[in-house]
């Protein structure tokens, strides 16, 4: 009776919240549910422009006369690591009021709360924040002397009357209420006895190679702890990450999308306001948000500022919680730290917890302590063939792992690690190997670092996913024993068991069976063969916990789905990575790299002989190291020709493109160019064979076409039937951009003589040249008379940014055009 009892309540408070418009979640959610709440105020504009940390709350929901009651704030909490503690939080302005509709019952109320002064340098914050259900206060918080700038934690149980009422008084200062969380009194045990795991943690390890893990092969394993973890994991032998650094890898695989598809590119650091407005116009899933819609309270701990929306590089993912330290070197303890605190708090609720650990991404500074453990687990002759930076990397590796030890042996001891997933993985890998050092190195200025180059040192990374011990038992009893990995010779048993213990014991060298932190136990793991790649973490981690949505945007393969029926598992036969202003696609035969126009000219060093390579092309069967590139030699012909013919066909990027329609010749031959300069940046084309296509430059394309006027049907009078030969001379030319940006400049030719050109939705006809043709030259969709028009029309089609067009504004712009033929501006 006592375990039903629980498991009923939360069906009745779920009946209750189904019943409601608003569609509660559980827990409490207040920044989700504000757009179903009143307001005394609506904040349509930041009060408080001095604070450059805070930015309109996206995900809210908020009208745009209301965007600024939702912000995602972050406070500096500490200058000397540059600690940025931010929160998605509730904005008080001195007399504001908040009133939502909550469903009767007792709960605890969980929130960070602090403070800002009207003006800048104000000395001091003073207020009371009152909570009323009904008519009746319930609850009151004193802010007087509290310092400004620090967040606070405040948790009280409280019993609500069917609603909840916050309400600020204050004279001069300005609250934020972070994280505003309703739990009902009993709800961490039935969603315990709903059988959901309590926990998952995402270990994200920035310049993880694979091949430096004993899990993977590496002969002295310098990775006891994570090496343990994938002895009882689903394991994925050959994963590859969609990036080939942080920004555009971690986006893909949050979001299981391409980062540039997502519109925020691959080229550089920060995010333009374009992009922002594509990325943030469009409905997104990503697993923050996921998770956060199921009820589990979503962290990150990190030095990564690509989460932090302030930053201008960043972008807000949803979390609730985002602890971002910015100095290197002297992070990792702080997280980790920090990642300890945190699950011991959040023991008795779900949560996700991202944590992201800098090392060992450059500069390769070890703690002298794992260096000597280094040196005790590799032999000198091994550890001398590696150059300088690469054993300081194997010192790195070394120390993120004892890191991760001590947050695992935290759970261990908490009582929660069996419950917990627990996925391990990287960003990218790092460049080693002195064959490839070829790129321009404008980044880093050397050859250990990445993003430059696309050979698999730079993005084959570590993945695996240890099971809740529950779902891990349940495959072991139900499912098919084939999946799970017997073999003694398999790649996880080539090194001897590795026990858990201390960077001190490695450096004394004392193992001893007391020193084991649980009892010995042999492991599961099931294996996924052949390349994967990281757009799959989202679905299948999701699809272990039956939480995807029923209309994710994901686009990754779910693999919890074959692993759970005992099917075999899809098979990723193009894994696409993307880099700066570059590309790859591999399979398992080849390897195909491929560099934007504009972007083919590499270096040999940072200041060598520059040299073209447009192209890279390897053959992984024979040729696994890729060391010698089949582009340019006759032997590669075929093999090049399959890669580009996959490549486009696969269209792996959504872009814009700037149409260019070519009407048909109507003398006896005609030699037509067009010299075009694009915003955008070139980063491919669509033409017909008769058609030639060159690009100089990232922006310029030029081009030339040649052609004859067909003889029609006798007659002096041309015919339909005429008009109809000749319209197969015609062409349209579909030129892809990098960027969404509109901006052109054109200059059409025929036969030496300049004519005009018609542009954008309502052909406007331009007898020179055109530059900052913006809004003018978009239309999401094919001008009407585009293809009868005796004239070159060019538009950009707003494939992938979209402009938005509705119905009504479609049938405006045929009447607009009809005005516009009236006045002169368009002539059919």
């Amino acid at each position: 009776m006592r375990k039903i009892l629980p498991f009923a309540l939360f069906l009745c408070f779920c009946l209750i919240h189904c019943l409601n418009k608003s569609e509660f979640r559980f827990p409490v959610d207040l920044v989700l549910e504000l757009k179903h709440a009143r307001s005394k105020i609506k904040i349509a504009k930041d009060p408080l422009p001095y604070h450059w940390k805070k930015n309109p709350g996206r995900q809210s929901g908020l009208p745009l006369s209301r965007k600024w009651e939702n912000t995602q704030i972050t406070f500096n909490t500490n200058k000397d690591i540059f600690l940025n503690h931010s929160l998605d939080a509730l904005f008080f302005p001195p007399g504001q009021e908040y009133q939502f509709t909550i469903p009767k019952g007792r709960y605890q109320f969980s929130s960070l709360m602090g403070l800002l002064g009207e003006k800048e340098f104000q000395s001091s914050v003073s207020g009371k924040l009152k909570l009323y259900s009904g008519s009746e206060p319930i609850l009151v918080w004193d802010f007087t002397g509290t310092p400004k700038e620090q967040w606070q934690k405040k948790t009280e149980s409280i019993t609500l009357d069917g609603d909840l009422r916050l309400l600020w008084e204050s004279k001069d200062s300005y609250l934020f209420v972070g994280e505003p969380l309703l739990y009902p009194s009993d709800w961490s045990e039935s969603f315990s006895n709903m059988k959901k795991p309590k926990s998952v943690i995402l270990i994200v390890i920035d310049s993880a190679r694979k091949d430096f893990f004993g899990a993977y092969g590496f002969k002295h394993s310098v990775t006891p702890v994570m090496d343990e973890l994938a002895k009882e994991s689903v394991f994925f032998e050959n994963p590859f990450a969609n990036g080939n650094w942080t920004k555009p890898s971690m986006m893909s695989f949050f979001h299981s999308e391409y980062s540039s598809n997502l519109g925020l590119g691959n080229s550089w650091f920060s995010t333009k306001p374009y992009q922002r407005k594509v990325y943030y116009g469009k409905k997104r899933d990503n697993l923050a948000k996921t998770f956060r819609d199921a009820g589990y309270f979503t962290q990150t701990i990190m030095n990564n500022v690509f989460f932090l929306d302030y930053t201008t590089v960043g972008l807000d993912l949803g979390f609730h919680n985002s602890f971002q330290v910015g100095m290197d070197i002297v992070d990792t303890e702080v997280l980790t730290n920090e990642a300890i605190s945190f699950v011991t708090e959040k023991k008795d609720i779900p949560y996700f917890l991202h944590f992201n650990l800098n090392t060992p991404h450059a500069s390769y500074s070890p703690p002298q302590e794992d260096m000597l453990a280094v040196r005790k687990i590799v032999p000198d002759s091994e550890f001398y063939r590696f150059e300088s930076p690469v054993q300081r990397y194997l010192g790195e590796m070394h120390y993120t792992d004892r890191e991760i030890g001590r947050l695992v042996n935290k759970l261990k001891e908490l009582g929660t690690y069996d419950e917990t997933m627990i996925i391990v993985t990287g960003d990218h890998g790092e460049l080693f190997s002195p064959e490839h050092d070829y790129s321009y190195h404008f980044i880093m200025q050397t050859r250990f670092g990445h993003g430059e180059t696309h050979y698999d040192e730079e993005i084959n990374v570590p993945y695996f996913i240890k099971l809740p011990k529950s779902l891990a038992d349940n495959l072991v009893n139900k499912q098919n024993k084939s999946l799970f990995s017997e073999d003694k010779n398999s790649m996880p048993n080539r090194y001897p068991k590795i026990k858990h213990y201390s960077a001190e014991n490695q450096l004394e060298n004392k193992v001893s069976d007391s020193q084991f932190n649980s009892p010995r136990i042999e492991k599961t793991q099931i294996r996924i063969s052949g390349q994967s790649s990281l757009l799959s973490l989202a679905p299948t981690i999701l699809g272990f916990l039956d939480l995807r949505p029923n209309h994710a945007t994901y686009q990754g393969v779910d693999y919890a789905t074959c692993i759970l029926k005992s099917d075999p598992c899809p098979v990723e036969t193009y894994i696409y990575t993307e880099g700066r202003m570059s590309e790859s696609v591999r399979t398992e035969t080849y390897k195909y790299i491929r560099r934007y126009p504009g972007f083919t000219t590499v270096r040999r060093t940072s200041s060598g002989e520059p040299h073209t390579m447009a192209e890279e092309l390897y053959d992984l069967k024979n040729d696994p190291k890729e060391l010698h590139n089949l582009s340019l030699e006759k032997a590669g012909e075929t093999l090049l020709q399959i890669a580009r013919v996959d490549f486009r066909r696969e269209n792996f990027l959504k872009r814009n493109g700037i149409r260019i329609w070519i009407p048909p010749c109507e003398e006896a031959i005609c030699h037509d160019f067009l010299s075009m300069n694009v915003q955008g940046s070139v980063y491919d084309w669509e033409a017909p064979e008769s058609v030639q296509i060159q690009s100089g430059s990232a922006k310029s394309v030029l081009v030339a076409k040649e052609s004859q006027k067909r003889n029609g049907p006798t007659g002096s009078k041309k015919t339909n039937e005429s008009k109809l030969q000749n319209l197969d001379q015609s062409e349209e030319i579909i030129l892809k951009t990098v960027n969404p940006e509109l901006g052109a400049y054109f200059q059409f030719t025929r036969n030496g003589k300049t004519i005009p050109v018609r542009f954008g939705k309502y052909g406007l006809e331009y007898q020179r040249s055109m530059t900052n043709l913006e809004d003018l030259i978009v239309s999401e969709r094919q001008p009407d008379g585009l293809f009868q028009s005796p004239l070159p029309w060019v538009y950009n089609d707003g494939a992938f940014s979209g402009s938005g067009e509705t119905e009504v504004q479609k049938e405006m712009g045929k009447e607009v055009k009809k005005i516009l033929e009236t006045w002169g501006y368009i002539h059919e």
